[in-house]
């Protein structure tokens, strides 16, 4: 796609001149590169895309062969053995710019010329109206919908009452109900269901429906929808004639139609701002309601009124029990014994993957069928090839995006289908990629930019939220295997991209063939096609998911190598001097080959070696001090069994935001206050000789000014005390210590953090007692204690203000908590303790039920205890508290 191709041309044009010395990218360049930027958006979905694809095309190829020519004589630049040869690439990467910015000027004067004419010569036809006469005003589109629709509430029951209460809610306010969620979870067909309760129906004097089409539309057209939708409900006449007004008159019949009424309005499938139609809705104060459905979330001041409420309902996904309950129901409507499906019952959840649409689709042609394994074998296949959805409103939904969301879109194919993607290793991914632009802030990081591009997409329905720490930030994401398979026949189709199941391919084909095919290659387990690209295409990135393969692959321009096996890049010692353009880089292990890597990639950001956990007396792997030398660093994480020599040049490494080692000793102001814009430190102690009587001073470090988490672990038997209250950051949000034997004046150090809202303690209390300093942890919201030997856990009613949760896990020799956390803390859990501190809990949990009238949820874990007890609140007969007072 173009979109892609030229963010990364002008990333690459951006990162790589500054190793060249006296070139620079030629500003009229960079100008015309932008506004074939600005151009390329109106190449978008709508007949009059199909006239102008090969605009986009040529867009796309001149930037891929202008980054490819670029990158290939900058590294015959850097390869250079002699003077002669690095001025002879020198001038040629200069001409390269010339001639770019030749081509590109000619080029953006031939789009212009032609993309006007392109959509003047296309025949544009407004969208097909809406027959609001059909069941309840609403739209059926086919006989599946129709079935689904008699089966609605299966599984939606909590999302029909949330918004059928908010419907008859005794307010006089406008109310705006938008419904947003993913394509096909359900969204039209609760509205339908609402729009025609019973209930609701006479609740409004006047309601209408208008379903906003996928493609482009006149505005006319939808408000004439409207206008015909309500009084037909009305048994009024239509008073206008269509065709015979515009959009001002309409917009005024409209409103005259439910001026005094009591008003109920669905606007289905609401993805494009209308300032036109928010004039036909009055505000007369008699609680009319306008509800939207929609797959991106709706800013709640989007309408005119400052007087209305807002409600923004979520829908997620389908449980495994609702999603079969679903498909069950659809079975038994066409007849189906339901029993003779339970051999595909887990397959059938499992593809489906929660979402309503795709259950309906299988559900209707299993129904159909007389060997249901065989044809289920199709339809898996289907499944995984093409997915159920529209794929053309997935193409509108995905050409509303702007450029860089697109791309940062595409690329998620790069992950197995159904797979938990971390965020931090999405994010790295994309700045490594070259996809995000720096923030007009001075202070603004790549990161932070970064994870708005996440959130904007996960607002877009685009991605699913997996996982979030205890502070709201989104840890994990996923992309619903529906999108996935959209998401992967675009980057596909725009040919950039190939995922390669090297257990499967097909025989006789060189896998060399894939790896030089195509810009990003996956290598991951998959049961759809194969895709090979006839056209020349120098890989960029490599992202390992499966076994290691035997191929052979060109380093020559990769910027991208993740979660590599250190066997696959061992076998070809010789060609990892070609790395020079390497940005990101995780590995299985250290191997002497990679120093070659750190010592010509003047542009690696991320380097992560990941190696396996480090045993007790198992020798430390030392790293070349090299390692500090890399300018563009921001992301270091080593595995615990390397150490790394703190650097020796006092030189500011502003860049780098992560660094996790492990370290021989602990260092001190020397080791770190170069590092100013450090968030994340993770620091393993693994040697040295230190004891109770012999402790370790752990140097202060509160000149990390912009430090957020840090992690602490040394080995068993070891002491760590803290010099002064201030060795912490005082912006210091989370922090987690194992093994450290921190003693009560450390601790109370630690209380009185004034930021500090995570506190995981792993074996990491001196004795077995620890009282907690009164008005201590403010603002601590969630508290882990792992610890074999504490015995007493001592609070007072000024601490733990804000605690929600406290984790106690193998406290087996605590036998009681402080009743005073019932005024505090909205949930305990408790895995493998001691049975009388789960007697504890429940008595704090009916102390804040009793006098304090508060719900603290009570969760058991362990193999000792029955699972269903996981998230079950307690309920306990009521006694005489012996440890709060009655």
């Amino acid at each position: 796609m173009a979109s892609a191709a030229l963010t990364s041309l002008i990333a690459t044009l951006d990162l790589e001149t500054e190793r060249v010395p006296d070139i620079h990218v030629p500003p009229s360049l960079s100008a015309t590169l932008d506004s074939l930027f600005l151009l390329n958006w109106r190449i978008s979905d709508g007949v009059a895309a199909a006239a102008i694809k090969d605009l986009e095309t040529k867009i796309k190829d001149f930037a891929l062969q202008v980054e490819d020519d670029f990158e290939i004589q900058l590294s015959n630049f850097l390869h250079a053995q002699d003077t002669q040869s690095q001025q002879k690439a020198s001038m040629q990467i200069f001409d390269i710019l010339i001639q770019a910015d030749m081509d590109a000027q000619e080029l953006l004067s031939f789009i212009k010329r032609n993309i006007y004419r392109a959509f003047a010569a296309s025949e544009f036809q407004p969208a097909a109206s809406t027959n609001p006469r059909l069941k309840h005003y609403a739209p059926e589109s086919s006989k599946t919908k129709r079935v689904f629709e008699e089966y609605k509430m299966v599984g939606r029951q909590h999302d029909y009452g949330v918004i059928k209460d908010r419907l008859l809610c005794h307010n006089d306010k406008l109310k705006v109900i938008s419904i947003v969620g993913m394509a096909g979870i359900g969204k039209t067909t609760l509205a339908v269901s609402l729009y025609g309760d019973p209930q609701v129906a006479s609740h409004f004097k006047a309601r209408g429906w208008v379903t906003m089409p996928h493609q482009e539309y006149q505005e006319s057209q939808l408000l004439w929808d409207l206008l015909e939708s309500i009084t037909l409900a009305l048994a009024e006449p239509n008073e206008v004639e269509k065709g015979s007004c515009g959009l001002t008159k309409l917009a005024e019949q409209v409103r005259k139609c439910l001026l005094g009424k009591r008003y109920l309005i669905v606007l289905d499938n609401f993805w494009k701002e209308c300032n036109y139609i928010q004039d036909c809705f009055p505000d007369d104060t008699n609680g009319s309601c306008i509800l939207l459905t929609s797959y991106k979330y709706l800013k709640s001041g989007y309408f005119k009124s400052s007087q209305y409420d807002y409600v923004h309902h979520k829908m997620t996904l389908l449980g495994s029990n609702e999603s079969w309950d679903l498909f069950c129901n659809i079975l038994s409507l066409n007849g189906c014994v339901v029993s003779k499906f339970e051999k595909i019952r887990v397959d059938v959840v499992e593809k489906c993957d929660g979402l309503p649409q795709s259950i309906a689709v299988v559900a209707e042609r299993l129904s159909k069928c007389n060997i249901i394994l065989k044809e289920w074998e199709k339809i898996e296949k289907e499944l995984e090839l093409l997915g159920t959805l529209d794929r053309s409103a997935l193409t509108h939904h995905y050409n509303q995006l702007p450029h860089h969301l697109k791309v940062c879109f595409l690329y998620l194919a790069v992950f197995p289908r159904r797979s938990k993607i971390q965020v931090k290793v999405l994010i790295r991914l994309w700045i490594a990629e070259g996809f995000v632009k720096q923030p007009w802030s001075l202070h603004g990081m790549l990161e932070d930019e970064a994870y708005c591009y996440l959130e904007q997409l996960i607002l877009n329905s685009l991605l699913l939220i997996d996982n979030q720490s205890f502070d709201g930030k989104i840890k994990s994401c996923r992309m619903h295997s529906a999108l996935h398979s959209f998401c992967i026949r675009e980057a596909q189709k725009e040919g950039i991209f190939c995922a390669l199941n090297i257990r499967k391919y097909p025989t006789g084909i060189p896998l060399k063939v894939f790896a030089n095919s195509c810009r990003w290659l996956s290598l991951y387990s998959h049961n759809f096609d194969y895709y090979v690209l006839f056209r020349e295409n120098n890989s960029r990135s490599i992202l390992f998911f499966n076994e290691n393969p035997e191929m052979f692959i060109s380093f020559k321009l990769l910027r991208v190598l993740a979660f590599v096996p250190s066997s696959f890049l061992q076998r070809a010692p010789m060609r990892l001097s070609d790395l020079v353009f390497l940005r990101y880089l995780s590995v299985t292990q250290w191997f002497e080959g990679l120093n070659c890597i750190v010592s010509t990639n003047m542009n690696l950001r991320t380097l992560v070696v990941s190696g396996n956990e480090s045993q007790l007396g198992a020798p430390t792997i030392h790293l070349p001090c090299e390692i500090w030398d890399l300018p563009q660093l921001r992301h270091l994480e080593l595995g615990n069994m390397y150490a790394l020599d703190p650097p020796f040049q006092m030189e500011d490494r502003k860049f780098l935001q992560t660094l996790s080692w492990a370290s021989p000793t602990l260092y001190g102001k020397e080791a770190y206050c170069n590092f100013r814009n450090l968030r994340k430190l993770k620091i393993f102690y693994r040697g040295g000789s230190c004891s109770n009587n012999n402790p370790l001073m752990l140097d202060s470090i509160d000149y990390l000014k912009k430090l957020e988490k840090l992690t602490i672990s040394v080995l068993v038997g070891c002491t760590i005390t803290l010099p002064e209250q201030c060795m912490f950051p005082l912006q210091l949000k989370k922090l987690g210590l194992s093994e450290t034997n921190l003693r009560s004046w450390d601790l109370s150090v630690i209380s009185m953090l004034p930021q500090l809202e995570v506190l995981k303690l792993e074996n990491a209390i001196h004795g077995n007692i620890w009282e907690v300093d009164k008005g201590g942890f403010n603002k601590l919201r969630f508290l882990l204690i792992e610890d074999r030997k504490l015995e007493q856990l001592k609070t007072y009613l000024s601490c733990f203000k804000c605690l929600e949760r406290l984790v106690l896990r193998l406290c087996c020799c605590l036998e009681e908590i402080s009743w005073f956390l019932a005024f505090h803390v909205e949930s305990i859990e408790l895995e493998r303790c001691h049975p009388s501190l789960i007697e504890a809990a429940m008595q704090i949990q009916e102390a804040g039920k009793k006098i304090l009238k508060r719900k603290i949820e009570i969760i058991i874990r362990g193999p000792e205890y029955d699972e269903s007890q996981n998230t079950h609140k307690m309920e306990v007969v009521e006694d005489d508290f012996t440890r709060p007072p009655a």
